[in-house]
């Protein structure tokens, strides 16, 4: 549920200096994509030396500071805290004022101080963190962490938190995807290869066989991480693949890699490099006439300008155009594609973000953002030939990127709803996750998925009839090996190996030569429980044991299932279930999961209150068989699923880049040369359908957007025939 703004209002209105600087270190950086390290001592301008308040430089951007305090003159603060820098040898460019107070008319004071003092000054008040405490997962971590305390004493009294409005569901952006996702069941995997193949192209630039520069897989993977770091979940494991791929005769367009197979090192040839330097030497042109133009534009526009304060207007106003691409791509990219004139008023946004990157600060430096703002509304307004192309193709950058789920917003989307899942994990799950102790970690994908939602919030719950199965199916693989194949095992070829029924002895007979495998089976069953107790009741409490403390699991007894179940509703399913299921014991149990997930989001109102999310309890299990007997319950409960498909978790939350690794992409994409290159991956007819189903959304109300989003994201969380990039 959303934070009541009421909530952080009186929060902060109580909080010491030192909470609020806590809270300001993790809230703030999760807003912006950036890092922050604290100066050091005394003697370098630490907290002893701003009056208590730690001052904190931008990492990889000297010059760059952000402070939090709560003192009450935050025009003093300012001065002082600037003046200390430079007492102390530092040279501000720019100053983040984060303040737990009310400042009146912000953008006057920011002007006054940054025409006085030279710097770049942006203040973010009470007002600023009330609007954006529901910003993300982290945000609101941060809220329950450091402020949510300072509320206690309401607990007396009683408090009413209120449904705040959801920039998810002002924005079309979610929206526009999750109808995307929906309609699309092959995962975009042909669209996922020709951005991979891009990628992995320009990788390659500057490979040469006639001077002995080779790349291996690992190498070009490596190289795009470094300037494309959200990128790492779409090509991991896809990036030789490819290789290999555009090595044969037969790739569209012709061979475009050179492949060294006993090396397994790849190379552009002669004829590919041709091709690669005369786009680049294209798209580098059209980069530097669009920066021509806006210089010739600001020179019109504003007479008395040198050649060199030109072009730095056309500098800052270019940065502009790429900002908005960053901060607000899908409506600016819908915007571009209008034919009616209408305004953008997000691009001052843009404007001041680019004025405050390139440092433009000092005396005169609110004119250069009057002037840049000028260029860059004249360009969008009235743009000349090469502005339309650099702008079209930018947009379409933008749009494969968003295809892609390379959106800061829909990354924070995603982890701000699976951290309020409430998970029933399935023995099938429980099972598999046992079976890969011994695997390298990045196979490990069901443990990973466990491992990551816990860490992401998500309330991951081990049911008794759960647990129930889980330590039958481990006594039953004990019976399994001792009866088929303790005698014949160091015979076992691993043909005769994949035969063998029980998962966990697979497991045990894959991993027993490896160097940190197993060395017998009972050792391989005492990583889970005691082997003596295998048999006994006491295995019970050594598995769950073991199952709560390494996935962070909370334990529910059978009865606890009951009282959320329709007894009705579990005798009938039970029923159905002895078709398939192999004893009654283990159709009622899933009968009972069944009813529970309905029961539970009947007592916790998860239909009654209104959210772009979706339900929060699930079944999350592969057991799909149980699906087609289960109809009749699905019918009296709207045709609401109750099972979640765990590799919708595992592509939209575990797998999925991070938010700041999507910034930092942005943030190396659009200002390069790749930007453009880019644009060349995105069908026509795709981009032309995204823009189609913006309008569509800007011309919903909020609240139908946001019943649309809960239906999809719910159609997304229960399908099983989607086929996505990664797979369990």
């Amino acid at each position: 549920m959303a934070i009541d703004p009421d909530l952080v209002d009186i929060a902060l209105s109580r909080i010491a200096g030192t909470q609020f600087e806590k809270f300001s270190n993790m809230f703030f950086p999760a807003i912006i994509g950036a890092q922050f390290s604290p100066l050091g001592g005394m003697h370098d301008g630490g907290a002893d030396a701003f009056g208590g308040d730690t001052v904190y430089e931008r990492n990889g951007r000297a010059g760059v500071f952000y402070q939090a305090s709560v003192q009450v003159d935050s025009k003093a603060k300012i001065k002082s805290t600037l003046k200390r820098l430079r007492e102390f040898g530092r040279e501000p460019r720019s100053l983040t004022y984060l303040t737990s107070r009310t400042v009146p008319t912000i953008d006057v004071l920011e002007d006054d101080l940054g025409e006085e003092l030279g710097v770049v000054v942006r203040i973010k008040d009470a007002g600023y963190i009330r609007a954006h405490v529901n910003y993300s997962s982290t945000t609101v971590a941060a809220f329950e962490k450091f402020l949510r305390p300072e509320t206690s004493f309401l607990a007396s009294i009683g408090s009413a938190p209120l449904i705040a409005e959801s920039r998810h569901v002002q924005s079309p952006a979610v929206f526009v995807y999750l109808r995307q996702a929906v309609d699309k069941l092959d995962g975009d995997l042909s669209l996922t290869n020709s951005v991979t193949d891009g990628l992995a192209l320009w990788a390659l630039e500057g490979t040469d066989p006639d001077e002995g520069k080779f790349m291996s897989s690992t190498d070009v993977m490596n190289k795009i991480n470094e300037t494309v770091p959200s990128a790492d979940t779409l090509i991991r494991g896809r990036v030789h693949k490819r290789l290999v791929a555009m090595s044969k005769k037969n790739y569209p367009g012709g061979r475009q890699v050179n492949w060294h197979k006993n090396d397994d090192v790849f190379v552009i040839p002669y004829s590919t490099r041709q091709q690669i330097a005369s786009q680049n030497e294209a798209d580098e042109a059209l980069r530097i006439r669009i920066l021509r133009g806006l210089k010739e534009r600001a020179r019109a526009e504003f007479p008395d300008l040198s050649e060199g304060q030109s072009m730095r207007v056309a500098e800052v106003s270019l940065r502009a155009i790429q900002f908005a691409f960053e901060q607000e791509g899908l409506e600016f990219s819908h915007f571009l594609s209008r034919e009616d004139a209408v305004e953008f008023p997000q691009i001052g946004d843009a404007v001041r973000s680019a004025v405050e990157e390139m440092s433009v600060s000092g005396p005169g430096s609110m004119e250069v953002a009057a002037q840049c703002l000028a260029v860059t509304r004249a360009c969008l307004y009235h743009s000349s030939e090469d502005e339309l192309e650099y702008l079209g193709r930018l947009a379409r950058t933008y749009s494969l990127l968003f295809t892609l789920s390379n959106e800061p917003r829909l990354v924070e989307y995603f982890e701000q709803m699976a951290a309020d899942f409430y998970l029933y994990v399935g023995s099938d799950l429980l099972v598999r996750a046992l079976s890969e102790r011994y695997l390298p970690e990045s196979s490990q994908l069901v443990r990973n998925v466990l491992f990551m939602a816990a860490r992401g919030g998500v309330r991951l719950i081990l049911a008794e009839p759960v647990l129930e199965e889980v330590i039958n199916n481990l006594r039953a693989s004990d019976r399994e090996f001792q009866n088929h194949i303790e005698s014949v095992e160091h015979r076992l070829t691993h043909d005769m190996m994949r035969e063998v029924p029980k998962i966990l002895v697979r497991a045990y007979l894959y991993n027993r030569d490896e160097p940190h495998g197993p060395t017998n089976w009972p050792g391989f069953v005492q990583q889970f429980c005691s082997f003596d107790d295998l048999h006994s009741p006491a295995a019970v409490s050594q598995l769950r044991n073991y199952l709560q403390a390494t996935f962070s699991m909370e334990y529910r007894k059978r009865v606890e299932l009951e009282d959320l179940s329709d007894d009705k509703d579990v005798a009938n399913l039970t029923s159905k279930l002895l078709l398939t299921k192999s004893s009654s014991e283990l159709a009622g149990n899933d009968a009972l999961l069944a009813s529970a997930v309905y029961g539970r989001r009947t007592k916790r109102r998860e239909t009654a209150e209104a959210s772009e999310f979706g339900y929060r309890t699930w079944w999350f299990t592969n057991e799909t068989q149980i699906l087609r007997h289960s109809r009749e319950l699905e019918n009296k409960y709207d045709c609401a699923r109750y099972m979640m498909r765990p590799d919708f978790l595992l592509n939209f939350f575990a797998f999925a880049p991070n938010a700041i690794d999507v910034r930092r992409s942005f943030a190396n994409i659009f200002p390069s040369t790749l930007g453009v290159q880019m644009s060349r991956r995105m069908d026509p007819t795709a981009f032309h359908k995204l823009m189609a189903q913006v309008k569509e959304a800007e011309s919903f109300e909020d609240g139908r957007r946001q019943a649309v989003m809960a239906e999809c994201a719910d159609r997304l969380k229960s399908d099983f025939e989607r086929r996505y990039q990664i797979e369990l």
